[in-house]
């Protein structure tokens, strides 16, 4: 098996995974912009352990189950990596071992970064920060479960920056084959500027090991891939992607302002139809908060939002476009 993140060629562009924005049809379409290297949503390892240990659990039962389809992707996503939480080692193992056998996916990366209430309140996600030794003990467990490549995806620390120069050594030594840090610790949450000198300095560490360190926090645009790299393997982007995947094209910001719409015309088309295909009416409905994304700032957006906030089809998303351009784009 290809470890895809020694075959990936530096910068490393991946899409960080958020909640109920990177479902696979905007998966996609990242990756036709440029993205190298994609991410399911947070999926809990506590529940893929839950419905594997069920006795006489039918194949259509997991299929149907709404874990299961967060962790869906289609052939042309590869690579992808899967994204688990939790905190039970034992759990981590029985989901990454299953995953393994019968998702085949590029990678699994453990979160230990999320600040979300509930997922903390869980003692999961960046709660690892605070708990080092479970963490490490996490990866050691997903390490001996399966051959896929192992990622952790995770922050500077639960208050210090420098925590991270202790803990990702560790993290390397449990076996995980790269590290994706967040430029804030969770104490931060998304408040205050990201800092990235940290990163820099535990790859400076590392140099020698065959680790992939990729910086995130603050990106928004090629430019700033350009500047914040530095000695990095990559960048990892999540917030600043939604309405604008294009981020990940490095001709996109050169272009005419003309060809720079027509190119978001067709993406958006070209992202109503996946999530249609993908997920019918549900997918349009899912939709219309990255519609309205790919607007933002625009003059018409306010008379946009009251067609976006509405659309069911994709013959409404076709309607408000065409009001919006006067022209038929489909």
């Amino acid at each position: 098996m290809k470890n895809c993140w020694q075959t990936i060629k530096k910068p490393i562009l991946l899409l960080a995974p958020m909640a109920g924005y990177t479902d696979s049809a905007f998966r996609i379409v990242c990756k036709n912009q440029g993205a190298n290297l994609l991410m399911t949503e947070l999926i809990s390892a506590d529940a893929i352990a839950h419905f594997v240990g069920k006795k006489q659990v039918t194949s259509n039962k997991i299929q149907t189950n709404p874990t299961y389809k967060l962790m869906e992707f289609q052939k042309e996503e590869m690579p992808i990596i899967v994204q688990l939480f939790g905190k039970h080692p034992e759990k981590f193992a029985i989901a990454a071992k299953w995953i393994e056998e019968n998702l085949s996916p590029a990678g699994i990366d453990i979160n230990m970064g999320c600040p979300a209430k509930k997922v903390i309140a869980s003692n999961h996600g960046a709660t690892l920060l605070r708990d080092q030794a479970r963490g490490v003990e996490v990866v050691k467990a997903v390490r001996v479960a399966t051959k896929l490549p192992l990622s952790v995806k995770t922050r500077l620390g639960w208050e210090r920056d420098d925590e991270i120069l202790e803990f990702g050594p560790k993290l390397i030594d449990a076996g995980v084959d790269a590290l994706i840090i967040h430029g804030r610790t969770y104490k931060d949450g998304f408040a205050n500027v990201s800092r990235w000198e940290n990163i820099y300095a535990l790859k400076s560490k590392i140099q020698n090991l065959n680790v992939k360190i990729i910086g995130n926090g603050d990106i928004k645009n090629q430019t700033d891939i350009m500047e914040r790299i530095g000695n990095l393997d990559g960048v990892a982007i999540g917030r600043a992607t939604v309405g604008n995947p294009f981020i990940f094209n490095p001709d996109f910001l050169s272009l005419p302002e003309k060809e720079k719409m027509e190119i978001i015309k067709k993406t958006i088309i070209e992202h109503a139809k996946l999530a249609f295909e993908i997920k019918g009416e549900k997918g349009i409905i899912e939709l219309r908060k990255h519609l309205l994304a790919y607007f933002k700032g625009h003059p018409r957006a306010k008379n946009l939002r009251k067609s976006f906030v509405t659309v069911k089809s994709l013959s409404d998303i076709r309607k408000a476009l065409i009001a919006m351009y006067a022209i038929d784009i489909l």
